[in-house]
């Protein structure tokens, strides 16, 4: 048991020295996609509806395949995790949709490779800092609260619910059990303030020198002003845009600062040094 937890810990320090090599804050978010794209790897989004991602070390080769038929933060945990398997030397690994991002995995390089995904996305210093920042409370947050920060780690809603529980036990069992009732859909629609069934991402001054990975459908707030004859974005509303055209533009958040926003096709399968070229 000693050993196992040892090799856990391992992962966690793995994931924050690989965040630290790449010039990625302990307390910032860390964009996978380009930490990877940096890295000797490829990264790939396959139509596999059973894969949920692999990562392929033969020869020569190094691939991380995503499955691009799944929501954005969950696409990049995928991502995270595929990593994962890479940093810590576990060879050609498949993870089946039914496998990753289990409670308790399968095995003990599946339990490694996801805490390493948990703490290179979601580590301790970002968690706190991506509330604090923002003037809320970690231990008692909101949904609503939770869905923000989780969109600035670039993770999935349950994800960050998941592990402010039972990783960095921020609140009780019965705090996250009342977050993950709350449907992501109504989530959606509080952000947005229009009706939409694609992700919302409220963007602030903590947003400045990030890059946002949408998707053609998503919702853009908080911007400070109008973007006038964008090439990726249309206004929808007062303070709100929707990302309508594939490609890639510089603008500013309120509060201050530049945010790149990156625009791909919904579900877009390929290669990632392709997902913003416009077609």
């Amino acid at each position: 048991m000693n050993n196992y937890l040892a090799v856990l810990q391992d992962a966690a320090k793995a994931a924050l020295r690989c965040r630290a090599l790449h010039g990625f804050a302990l307390h910032r978010p860390c964009d996978v996609y380009e930490l990877i794209g940096d890295s000797d790897t490829d990264l790939q989004f396959v139509d596999i509806p059973s894969l949920e991602g692999m990562y392929l070390h033969e020869d020569a080769i190094r691939r991380i395949c995503v499955c691009g038929r799944r929501p954005g933060g969950r696409q990049r945990f995928t991502a995270a995790h595929e990593l994962g398997h890479s940093v810590l030397g576990h060879g050609t690994m498949v993870d089946t949709e039914a496998e990753l991002g289990d409670v308790l995995p399968s095995s003990p390089e599946e339990h490694a490779a996801d805490v390493f995904a948990r703490y290179l996305l979601m580590s301790p210093r970002a968690v706190h800092g991506g509330f604090r920042g923002r003037g809320w409370d970690p231990a008692s947050p909101s949904p609503l609260q939770v869905y923000i920060v989780s969109s600035w780690l670039g993770v999935g809603y349950s994800a960050l619910v998941n592990h402010m529980g039972l990783t960095l036990k921020l609140y009780s069992q019965r705090t996250r059990e009342a977050l993950l009732k709350m449907p992501v859909k109504q989530l959606k629609q509080l952000a947005a303030l229009v009706a939409t069934t694609c992700d919302v991402w409220t963007l602030d001054a903590m947003w400045a020198g990030c890059t946002v990975h949408t998707q053609m459908g998503d919702v853009i707030r908080g911007l400070s002003v109008q973007p006038r004859a964008s090439n990726v974005l249309v206004g929808c509303g007062p303070s709100t845009w929707v990302c309508n055209s594939v490609g890639e533009e510089l603008f500013a958040v309120n509060g201050g600062g530049p945010v790149r926003i990156c625009v791909s096709r919904r579900d877009y399968i390929g290669f990632y040094k392709y997902r913003y070229l416009p077609e």
